[in-house]
C-alpha cells in the first residue's frame, strides 16, 4: 500500500523506545496489545491496530532497515447532525404539547441524550485504514492522512502502546514555508532534488485577499508571477523529488497526491510473484527508503528542528 498523503513528525526516543524498536518480537507484542475493535451499540468511535496485511498474514508490524510499518483501523458510526436536530426538534414538539408548556434546557438535554443513544444503535459505521511508518533511526514519523486531527489520533494510539509516552510533533520549520516557496519561483531557485509540477495554490497575506488555484499550468509564466508580484504567496506546490515521486507540498509541510513515477517504480520494484505478502512487503522496503530520502531534504530546505 503507497502512501497517497502524509503527515510528518519528528520523535524523540528514548532508550526504552529504542530497546523496544531495535526488537521486532517487542514491537509486534506493543502494537498487538492495543487490536481494533469494532463499535458497541453506544460507542460513536473506535480506533485500533490491525495486522499490516490484513487477510495475507497475522503480523501486526513490518520492518525494514530501522523503519517500521504499522496500521490503524478508524471506525465512525454515521450519524448526521441533520438526523438529530430533526428527530429532536419532533420530540420535543411532541412532549411540550403533552406537557402544555415549554421544555427547559435540562428536559431538552435528557431527550437529546437518550435519542442519540438510541439512533447511535442503528447507525451504520464506516472504517479507514491509517498507515503509520515510523524511522526509529532518524527519529521521524510519517502518517498516511492529510488531515492533521487525524494524525494526532495515530500518535495518540503509540503514546497508548508505549506506555503513556511516544514523543512526537510535527516539523518545526525555522523559516516561513509560504516565503520559502514562492522564492522558489519569483527567483528561478528551485532546489535541485525537485522537479516544478503544473499545480499551485496561492493565497493573498491581506485577510480580505482572495485566493488563486492553477491547474495544469505553466507556473514559470508571467501571469503565475503578477499574482506572486501582487502580494500572494504560495501555499500549495506540485513538485516531482528525484523523478521518482509526484507530490503536492504545503504550507504546513504536509504532502498530498503522493504518487511513485511510472519509470521509477520500474527500476526498483522487482517483478511481481505470486506471493503477495512478498508484493506488498517489496513496497514497503521501497517506501522506506524513499520517504526518508525525502525527509531528510525537507528538513534541511526548511530548516527543520
Amino acid at each position: 500500500m503507497w502512501f497517497k498523503s502524509a503527515q510528518i513528525f519528528t520523535v524523540d526516543l528514548s532508550d526504552a523506545h529504542l530497546k523496544v524498536f531495535k526488537d521486532e518480537t517487542l514491537l509486534e507484542e506493543k502494537i498487538a496489545a492495543r487490536p481494533f475493535r469494532p463499535c458497541q451499540a453506544q460507542e460513536i468511535s473506535t480506533i485500533g491496530f490491525a495486522p499490516l496485511f490484513g487477510r495475507a498474514a497475522p503480523a501486526y508490524t513490518f520492518t525494514d532497515n530501522g523503519c517500521h510499518f504499522l496500521r490503524l483501523v478508524e471506525e465512525t458510526k454515521l450519524l448526521p447532525a441533520s438526523v438529530i436536530k430533526s428527530e429532536l426538534e419532533a420530540q420535543v414538539e411532541e412532549k411540550e404539547a403533552q406537557l402544555g408548556r415549554e421544555l427547559r434546557k435540562n428536559e431538552i438535554q435528557t431527550l437529546k441524550t437518550a435519542l442519540v443513544n438510541q439512533l447511535l444503535s442503528r447507525a451504520f459505521a464506516a472504517q479507514r485504514d491509517m498507515y503509520v511508518m515510523i524511522n526509529s533511526e532518524k527519529g521521524y514519523a510519517m502518517v498516511s492522512v492529510s488531515s492533521a486531527k487525524r494524525a494526532e489520533r495515530a500518535i495518540a494510539m503509540l503514546r497508548e502502546a508505549f506506555d503513556g509516552t511516544f514523543p512526537a510533533r510535527h516539523f518545526q520549520p525555522r523559516c516561513v514555508v509560504e516565503e520559502r516557496m514562492t522564492a522558489w519561483l519569483s527567483q528561478n531557485d528551485l532546489p535541485q532534488v525537485f522537479t516544478l509540477g503544473y499545480d499551485t495554490t496561492l493565497k493573498s497575506s491581506d485577510e480580505e485577499g482572495g485566493t488563486i488555484r492553477a491547474s495544469r499550468e505553466d507556473l514559470t509564466s508571467e501571469e503565475i508571477a503578477v499574482h506572486i508580484n501582487a502580494g500572494k504567496v504560495i501555499t500549495e506546490l506540485q513538485l516531482t523529488y528525484e523523478d521518482s515521486l509526484s507530490l503536492v507540498l504545503t504550507a504546513d509541510l504536509a504532502l498530498k497526491r503522493m504518487r511513485p513515477e511510472d519509470q521509477y517504480l520500474e527500476r526498483n520494484l522487482p517483478e511481481k510473484v505470486e506471493d503477495h505478502l512478498a508484493d506488498e512487503q517489496a513496497q514497503y522496503i521501497l517506501q522506506a527508503a524513499l520517504f526518508t530520502s525525502l525527509i531528510d531534504s525537507l528538513k534541511g530546505l526548511f530548516d527543520c528542528e
